[in-house]
């Protein structure tokens, strides 16, 4: 995803790119909304250096080396912008600038009313990738190659005498050089060309023309974006692309404000899924809720059977006439205590009288045999095994109309109980 603008710092000055313009801009502006911030460092020191020894000590190391060489006088920071671990060992891609500069750049990104990330210009190379022909990034006068090939990195540079087009056909000739002296076996005499600000493709055309016709490389351009700053000039750049694909990693601010820039960037993509889910979760509300309409008209439908059913056993009961049964007698019979005594009543009735502190652990209704009329059993564990509990839940349980008949429990742990319950109706032995 492309920023709503970025900023490029060289020491040409600084630049805003945003709404498909270009302005130029005075040095530490206050900026409007989020920002990503592209800085070719001044003074500063781009390469690749094997390290020894873990990963995590390559900075240490090329700090150390940094300054021993005296490229960059004073207290040195170093952006780690790729590595690639061998056996002992690990390569790495870095810039090291002044800490003073850095600090700055710190100060006034945290100055700004919205997040703004700093990006160091080379860890767009780091981005590139391994390929066969190396890339060739032009900031201004300063040329930057880097390339990947056969899991290892190389980088040179050079800078060009003046901004004429063949002004740079000598510095690209010795980057050729510097990459062939390193150990580059990728494509030779061929490369990617790109340019941080041009004023115009024209200008990149003719550039990458005359390295064809010098015989010194032949570059293909990689796609640029135009940008309005005036009614004349539309100067390009390769940076807009780049910065849509930059990695979180290559941005140099804190892993809070890193989090942060990537919640932002994917808060889109991410409204518009939960969109798609909403509108998924609507359709199948609307199909669920048909299908509960539908269930609870059937359930309305067998509702009426039992109430009739009922009605015609509790008739038969009061007007049979011994030694002839009629068919609703006989299935009367048949279906028991679960026609009589309701089971999901029974399962309510047996939760309020166990309460809080009985747990029930199973509810079954028996069937009728030789010796035993159709009952219930219940079983279930009362906490810490308290006889007063077990006595208030059997009370409870007569209070309701129901007689328990102690048996042997399932559960041998303590307070474990079960028993048969059978109703008592007045005036009828159970």
């Amino acid at each position: 995803m492309k920023p709503d603008q970025f900023l490029l710092v060289t020491a040409q000055g600084w630049w805003q790119f945003a709404n498909g313009r270009v302005t130029e801009l005075q040095s530490w502006p206050q900026l409007q909304g989020t920002a990503l911030v592209v800085v070719d460092f001044a003074d500063s020191a781009i390469g690749v250096q094997y390290c020894k020894g873990k990963a995590a000590y390559a900075a240490a190391q090329i700090e150390k080396t940094v300054r021993s060489e005296g490229v960059i006088d004073g207290p040195v920071h170093v952006f780690v912008h790729r590595q690639i671990g061998h056996a002992d060992s690990s390569q790495t891609l870095y810039t090291a600038v002044p800490l003073m500069l850095w600090q700055e750049f710190q100060a006034w990104a945290a100055r700004q009313p919205d997040h703004c990330l700093v990006v160091p210009l080379a860890s767009m190379l780091a981005e590139r990738g391994a390929g066969d022909r190396p890339l060739i990034l032009r900031a201004g006068q300063q040329l930057h190659a880097y390339g990947e090939h056969e899991g290892k990195m190389y980088y040179a540079s050079a800078a060009a005498m003046g901004s004429e087009a063949s002004d740079f056909v000598v510095p690209v000739r010795t980057l050729a050089t510097q990459l062939r002296l390193a150990g580059w076996r990728g494509a030779q005499g061929a490369c990617d060309w790109a340019s941080v600000r041009s004023d115009a493709l024209a200008d990149e055309q003719e550039l990458v023309q005359q390295l064809g016709e010098a015989g010194v490389m032949q570059a293909q351009l990689l796609p640029h974006e135009a940008f309005r700053l005036d009614t004349d000039r539309k100067p390009v750049t390769v940076l807009p692309e780049w910065l849509g694909k930059v990695s979180v990693q290559s941005l140099a601010a804190p892993p809070l404000l890193r989090a942060a820039w990537l919640s932002e960037r994917y808060v889109m993509p991410l409204a518009a899924m939960v969109a798609v889910v909403a509108v998924g979760l609507g359709i199948f509300a609307w199909v669920a809720f048909g299908m509960v309409r539908d269930e609870q008209q059937s359930m309305q439908g067998l509702q009426s059977e039992l109430e009739t059913l009922r009605a015609r056993v509790a008739k038969v009961s009061g007007t049979g006439v011994a030694g002839m049964e009629a068919p609703e007698v006989v299935f009367a019979r048949q279906m028991g205590f679960a026609v009589i005594h309701d089971p999901i009543r029974m399962l309510g009735t047996v939760r309020r009288a166990a309460g809080e502190t009985v747990r029930i652990q199973r509810l079954q209704l028996t069937k009728a045999n030789a010796s035993n009329p159709a009952r219930f059993r219940v079983d279930g564990v009362v906490a810490d095994g308290s006889p007063e509990e077990l006595s208030r839940f059997l009370a409870a349980l007569r209070a309701e109309g129901w007689q328990a008949e102690s048996t042997a429990p399932f559960d041998s742990s303590v307070g474990a109980f079960a028993y048969y319950l059978r109703a008592v109706v007045p005036g009828r032995n159970s």
